[in-house]
């Protein structure tokens, strides 16, 4: 069976509405660098546990994601205003936490009210055949909105950061609460036009959840592996967090790709050239000799994510009826962004360099030959 639409195209005024409800949903991976620095200059803790209290917040969006999402789309309207009252609420009241297992406890709250967002939008791009522009739109418009505010609070001073990180988080989000809360609308429709859940081969599904993996996984590991590796370079910390901040804003960009015309009967090559250049930055990324070649090589595995995205979630759209697979498959790129961030520093330690670059080179080259299946027919 072939790709076929059964809704129609989304507004640009819907279109905006879900990229707020998509960029407070999205901001804890961009903005955990942040965090997670934040956490370990106020507590005075290690890595370890700030990354640790850090996750838990991605924790409570692979929750809500996984257990939720038919549940939250029988009254998406009323929880997407719940959500976004509660993120805010939530990143706030992390400021004034006292100890850091009870600013963990907040983090976890903030990620299952992420989580909700996730599913409304996710359910409302469901049931979608070509729905790459759409998410391209989405991507792009909540990556520059959650790349502008990393840019911005790297721009503060440290002892506002430090301890009034969430605040300035809470309230950066504030300005687009409105109509994030107001994005449930697409999504209602969608449960009330949802038709019968087909039954979907794992022949068709695991591909996709493959390139999924191995992409997700060869983005954590390098942003992992990112200060690491600008130390050993001799960059002075302060430009680390500036650079990355940078990166992550100009590689939106990569988005673009899902924008074109044609990009439908593109997405296989356009998925691949991508794999393909990240697999070949990741490597070189290890063997920089400089700022400028750390930048440059951050920036190209930066826009390949961002090209790749809004094809595999389309694609997942396009085998969804609810929204229930999609945010059930975020929980796949979870996993995969925990194992890469999980041996990313022992493959340095272990193979060096060199071997850690060509492992995740080869980790970005092992999805192309599964985009052939994963962007076959239904």
């Amino acid at each position: 069976m072939t790709d076929s639409t059964t809704r129609p195209d989304l507004s640009l005024a819907a279109l905006l509405r879900l990229s707020c409800a998509y960029a407070i949903a999205t901001n804890g991976t961009i903005l955990m660098p942040l965090i997670v620095g934040a956490l370990m200059r106020r507590f005075g803790v290690g890595e370890d546990a700030a990354t640790g209290v850090g996750a838990l917040e991605i924790a409570g969006i692979a929750i809500s994601c996984a257990v939720f999402p038919r549940w939250i789309a029988r009254a998406p309207r009323r929880l997407a205003w719940i959500a976004t009252l509660g993120t805010l609420a939530a990143q706030a009241a992390s400021a004034w936490m006292p100890t850091l297992a009870a600013v963990g406890g907040a983090r976890l709250a903030t990620g299952l009210f992420e989580g909700v967002l996730f599913v409304v939008v996710a359910a409302s791009l469901a049931d979608r055949a070509a729905a790459e522009r759409a998410w391209g739109v989405i991507i792009l418009v909540s990556g520059v909105i959650d790349c502008a505010l990393l840019v911005v609070a790297y721009a503060m001073p440290d002892d506002i950061v430090m301890r009034w990180v969430f605040v300035v988080i809470a309230a950066a989000f504030a300005l687009v609460a409105w109509p994030s809360a107001t994005a449930g609308s697409e999504a209602a429709h969608a449960h009330a036009a949802a038709r019968p859940r087909a039954t979907i081969h794992w022949r068709v599904l695991l591909p996709i959840w493959l390139v999924m993996m191995l992409v997700y996984s060869v983005l954590s590991a390098q942003w992992a592996l990112a200060d690491v590796v600008g130390r050993q370079l001799r960059i002075a910390p302060e430009r680390i967090g500036p650079a990355l901040a940078l990166v992550s804003l100009l590689g939106t960009v990569g988005a673009l790709a899902a924008s074109h015309r044609r990009s439908h009967e593109l997405r296989r090559g356009i998925v691949r050239a991508a794999a393909l250049l990240m697999g070949g930055a990741a490597l070189w990324f290890f063997l920089a000799r400089g700022w400028g070649e750390f930048f440059v090589t951050q920036l190209l595995v930066s826009f390949a994510y961002y090209a790749v995205t809004p094809f595999l979630t389309s694609r997942i759209s396009a085998l969804d009826t609810d929204g229930a697979l999609l945010s059930r498959s975020i929980v796949i790129t979870f996993v995969a962004a925990a194992l890469g961030t999980a041996v990313a520093g022992t493959a340095l330690t272990q193979l060096g360099g060199l071997g850690c670059g060509l492992a995740l080179g080869a980790c970005a080259l092992l999805a192309i030959p599964f985009t052939g299946r994963a962007f076959g027919a239904r």
